[in-house]
């Protein structure tokens, strides 16, 4: 009878344990600093919410802001692909991310840097922008500002 009880009490505990796992695995992972700063700047965090949208995010540089194109105006993309988002700021917010980057000590990264280094680089971009649907997206406008 003793043994029967240890063993309904590890398994409710091994229960407690799986289910505690998976909810702590759910939650989506802490900012990184650049995340951190760029909602400091007021960049506005868009979920991709259709399956286009999370093919494209990938398509997006890793941990560096991208210049894009909607509706005849630029805007300033972070992609999350962790947690299937990305930031996106105007001109005004982009300058706001470098002061505090500059505030932090860190690097003052430049958004169109790559295109102008190498021709390589650049046609690839080029091409990448182009492949790159952001119709996909709802318009950045309705963000707010």
């Amino acid at each position: 009878m003793k043994f029967i009880r240890i063993v309904r009490i590890m398994g409710a505990l091994a229960f407690c344990a799986l289910f505690c796992s998976v909810a702590t695995g759910a939650t989506a992972a802490p900012p990184s600093q650049a995340e951190s700063l760029l909602l400091a700047a007021g960049f506005k965090i868009v979920v991709a919410s259709t399956d286009e949208q999370l093919q494209q995010i990938p398509t997006l540089p890793a941990g560096q802001v991208t210049v894009v194109s909607q509706t005849g105006k630029n805007y300033f993309v972070y992609p999350d692909l962790a947690n299937n988002r990305i930031y996106v700021g105007t001109a005004k917010e982009y300058s706001a991310y470098q002061k505090l980057r500059a505030q932090n000590n860190l690097p003052n990264p430049n958004p169109e840097g790559s295109y102008m280094q190498q021709d390589a680089a650049m046609q690839k971009a080029d091409a990448r922008d182009a492949s790159v649907p952001f119709y996909l997206w709802p318009d950045f406008n309705g963000l707010g500002w």
